[in-house]
């Protein structure tokens, strides 16, 4: 567990704050101001993010009547929603990147409470009081703002400074995010299989259905409000996707209890696999649309 666990908490980490530099050369201010304008897509994003989500794991742990220690895992994992980790993959799919940042700037100021309370929710009703640690809130609060905030300000200065440059290097960059994410894929799942095997019963069915949920939800939301298909897209990979380096770093990090990071490794194996499918997806079609124009 110790390799997995730099993995996690050392590689992705870099990673992550190099992904959301980059998307700071994508976005200027007036991209920003767009998505405040018009609201719809955000605030529905938020609330399958911050409400639903977590509401959703608890139901199918009691459903599934999961072994307290997954039941309790799922539902810190659903309140640690996608972040850097699905800014990421918006941004490898060419989806609508302001919208992803959106989202992930206000969630953040919001999971700084939200991350804690349920955490703190879920081992008292699966585990109970005596397995609650203190928290420190400052320093999820310093974890949030460092991998989010900071970055983007980064790539937006550099891109006010030198514009034609943040323009030169976006593509490469996309390109360089998209192999990233196949690669700590791969090494995540390799370095985990042992884990996801032992549980895949217990956790798999679980963990499958949560991220099949969590996809089709922010379809469907997407579907309802007529959304344009670059915000549809970026909400079901808003939803569907979960910070796993965030969940990672509550449950080994904080609580220092690899039995509760279980939940999160196997979902993260599921939500690979359906995450990197819609890239493939979102990108051609796009593509399509291009040439279909041109």
């Amino acid at each position: 567990m110790s390799f997995l666990q730099s993995f996690y908490t050392e590689f992705v980490p870099i990673f992550l704050f190099a992904v959301m530099m980059a998307m700071g050369l994508a976005l200027t201010p007036s991209d920003l101001q767009a998505v405040l304008e018009k609201p719809k897509a955000l605030l529905s994003g938020l609330f399958a993010q911050l409400l639903l989500m977590p509401l959703i794991a608890i139901g199918l742990g009691m459903l599934y009547q999961s072994p307290p220690v997954i039941a309790a895992g799922a539902i810190i994992l659903a309140a640690c929603p996608g972040g850097v980790t699905s800014n990421a993959y918006v941004f490898s799919a060419k989806a609508d990147i302001a919208l992803s940042i959106g989202l992930t700037a206000v969630a953040s100021m919001i999971t700084v409470f939200s991350i804690p309370f349920l955490t703190l929710f879920a081992l008292d009703m699966h585990l109970g009081q005596s397995y609650i640690p203190d928290i420190s809130v400052q320093q999820m609060v310093w974890t949030l703002a460092r991998f989010t905030i900071v970055p983007v300000a980064l790539g937006m200065t550099f891109r006010a400074w030198r514009p034609e440059w943040a323009i030169k290097l976006l593509e490469p960059l996309r390109i360089v995010a998209l192999v990233s994410l196949i690669l700590i894929a791969v090494v995540g799942t390799i370095t985990a299989w042992d884990t996801i095997v032992a549980n895949i019963w217990t956790a798999g069915i679980l963990m499958a259905t949560l991220n099949i949920v969590a996809m089709s939800l922010g379809y469907g939301i997407g579907t309802l409000l007529r959304l344009p298909f670059r915000q549809l897209v970026t909400v079901m990979f808003e939803v569907g996707v979960q910070n796993l380096s965030m969940a990672l770093f509550v449950t080994l990090t904080f609580l220092k209890s690899p039995e509760l990071a279980v939940a999160t490794f196997v979902y993260a194996l599921f939500m690979k696999v359906t995450a990197l499918s819609l890239v493939w997806y979102v990108r051609r079609r796009l593509t399509l649309q291009a040439s279909t124009t041109v």
